[in-house]
C-alpha cells in the first residue's frame, strides 16, 4: 500500500483522491518472518532463471503469496512471477 500511495501522492489531485478511496477500509497485512522466507527463496529461484527482482518487489510478492491474495498493479513486470495472481488496473 505504501508504494501505491507513494505514486498516488506524487501524482496528486484526482489521482490521489481516487487512490485514497480505493484503500479506505482495506486491511494491511504484516510483513513477517514467513514473508521473509518466501521473499528470499523467490529471489534466489528467479536469479537461477536469470530474472532480477528488486527486494521491495520481492517483499510485495511474498506478502501476496503468503496471504493467498491477488496483486492489483499496473506493472506488467509482475506477470513473470510464477504462481502470482495478478490483476491489472
Amino acid at each position: 500500500m505504501a508504494e501505491f500511495l507513494d505514486g498516488a501522492s506524487f501524482a496528486g489531485g484526482a489521482y490521489l483522491a481516487k487512490a485514497l478511496q480505493l484503500v479506505a477500509g482495506r486491511d494491511v497485512v504484516p510483513f513477517d518472518k514467513e514473508c521473509s522466507l518466501i521473499a528470499g527463496r523467490l529471489r534466489a529461484d528467479l536469479r537461477t532463471r536469470g530474472i532480477s527482482l528488486p527486494m521491495l518487489d520481492a517483499m510485495i510478492v511474498s506478502t501476496i503469496l503468503r496471504h493467498h491474495s491477488i496483486l492489483v498493479t499496473g506493472d506488467a513486470g509482475f506477470n513473470r512471477i510464477p504462481g502470482l495472481a495478478v490483476a491489472s488496473y
